[in-house]
Order: C-alpha cells, then sequence, then structure tokens
C-alpha cells in the first residue's frame, strides 16, 4: 500500500554553543541536512542570525549562536530533526513550527483590521 505523505514546509531555529567552532558548525548543518534527506525532505534554505545574548541563562550560557533551516518535508522530519537536537550536547535551545508562507515570501505587510481599531482608540 503506497500512501503518499503530506509535504510541508517549516522552519527550525535553534541555538548553538557560542564557543563552537566553524567546524563544528559545518558538521552540525550537515548533519542536519542528512536527517532531513533521509526522512524525503529537502532543505530549502538556512540563515545564520548570529550570536546574541540570550535572555535568561541556560546550560550555564548567557550567548548563543542563532540559526534558522527552513525545509520542506514530513512529520517524520521534525521528529527526526528534533529528536536530533534535543541529543545534541551543541545545541542549546530549538523550536520548530509550521511555515505558512514559504522561504522567501514576503511576510503579510497589512494591518489587520484589530490593529485598526486599537489606533483609533489609542489616537
Amino acid at each position: 500500500m503506497d500512501q503518499k505523505l503530506k509535504v510541508n514546509e517549516y522552519e527550525t531555529i535553534f541555538i548553538l554553543r557560542p564557543d563552537l567552532t566553524e567546524e563544528g558548525t559545518k558538521k552540525i548543518h550537515d548533519r542536519i541536512a542528512e536527517i532531513i534527506g533521509r526522512s524525503q525532505g529537502q532543505v530549502v534554505g538556512v540563515k545564520d542570525l548570529g550570536k546574541k545574548q540570550l535572555a535568561y541563562p541556560i546550560a550555564k550560557q548567557t550567548r548563543g549562536h542563532y540559526f534558522q533551516v527552513n525545509f520542506q518535508g514530513t512529520g517524520k522530519a521534525v521528529e527526526d530533526l528534533e529528536r536530533h537536537l534535543r541529543l545534541s550536547e551543541e545545541a542549546i535551545r530549538f523550536l520548530t513550527v509550521h511555515a505558512e508562507k514559504g522561504p522567501g515570501e514576503k511576510p503579510h505587510t497589512e494591518k489587520s483590521e484589530r490593529y485598526e481599531r486599537a489606533q483609533e482608540v489609542y489616537s
């Protein structure tokens, strides 16, 4: 029985330890691409968001190196990726969300009715 799985677009933001070398970071990115590919997914884009101060210390770290990975895949790809990040000592935190719009598309710029009403009330 060949059942097609629904492919969705996801966005994962993860924070790595700030003391990780470029080589270590590349190794993690390669492993993430391998995990997503093994689960019949495809990496669409990777953004380096830079090193930033954390809002509160996590695992005795006060800074972190932020990355964003956009990919297409099934729930299995998300499950495998999150399992890897959870077990990784280099990853401090991660969050995966279902992307409403594809990577590269402009975000919704129209102001909502609620925002318009709030502006009228507080003006």
